[in-house]
């Protein structure tokens, strides 16, 4: 159509209507009568990953401020504007600026905005931490006790190694070093899960929001964190299972 202004829509939204760059369509506004104002698709955007918009509904669309007011007939109205700052630009005075000039709308620099509709995900962020925190707190009982029932099971072996000369601190190191090696083992096989449970949670969420987010992620410090408390796990109860057997008289380590 000759008169068909051009319009710009978001990708999720031309997915859902199948529309491609040159389809015509009619647009009116909710409540109004007549077949709606003819616009053209010009193009799609994708718009960055947002957290804050994950959960919105509305879908996006971009059209010159003069066919937006006639679409709608209203006039020098807007809802909210944006304005980009040159570099070097003193965000702060320029805010301050806008809203002492007192003409009915409040300015806000992008940084203030994001903070305040990121408050939600802070939260949930200091919710996953504490769970997090509660986990290792129990993994930590429960390799500790596997490494307690280990260390038992060598009983008798220690009491052998004690009684044809070996050294305490050769058994010592012997039991400690075994000890590291079975946490650090549990330690692999919890970072493999979290690995595979993080790739299955990714690849759910990505489709159903239909974005490139990150819901999940395993880093380096994670994995260094893991590794460590199994370390140190495996290090104290190996030395303190060791302590407690040298103790015992040689007869009592044999069961005799």
């Amino acid at each position: 159509m000759a008169d068909a202004r051009p319009i710009i829509l978001e990708q999720s939204l031309a997915n859902k209507l199948s529309l491609a760059e040159g389809d015509t369509v009619a647009i009116r506004l909710t409540g109004s009568r007549g077949g709606g104002r003819p616009f053209v698709v010009a193009g799609v955007f994708a718009p960055p990953p947002d957290p804050a918009g994950i959960s919105r509904t509305s879908k996006s669309a971009w059209m010159r401020i003069t066919d937006a007011e006639a679409l709608s007939s209203r006039r020098d109205r807007v809802s909210r504007f944006i304005l980009d700052a040159a570099p070097g630009v003193d965000l702060d005075s320029m805010v301050t600026a806008l809203n002492t000039a007192q003409l009915g709308y409040t300015a806000y620099r992008s940084v203030d905005i994001a903070r305040r509709s990121s408050q939600t995900f802070v939260v949930i962020s200091n919710f996953h931490k504490a769970i997090s925190f509660l986990s290792i707190l129990a993994g930590s009982a429960f390799l500790a006790a596997i490494v307690l029932l280990q260390v038992q099971e060598l009983r008798k072996s220690l009491g052998v190694l004690r009684v044809i000369g070996f050294s305490k601190a050769r058994i010592y190191a012997t039991v400690v070093g075994e000890t590291v090696l079975l946490a650090n083992l549990g330690a692999t096989i919890g970072v493999l899960l979290a690995l595979a449970v993080s790739r299955g949670v990714n690849a759910y969420y990505r489709r159903y929001f239909d974005t490139d987010l990150v819901f999940s992620s395993v880093t380096a410090s994670h994995v260094a964190l893991a590794f460590g408390v199994a370390t140190v796990v495996g290090v104290a109860v190996g030395s303190l299972a060791t302590t407690y057997l040298f103790k015992l008289r040689v007869n009592e380590v044999l069961g005799r």
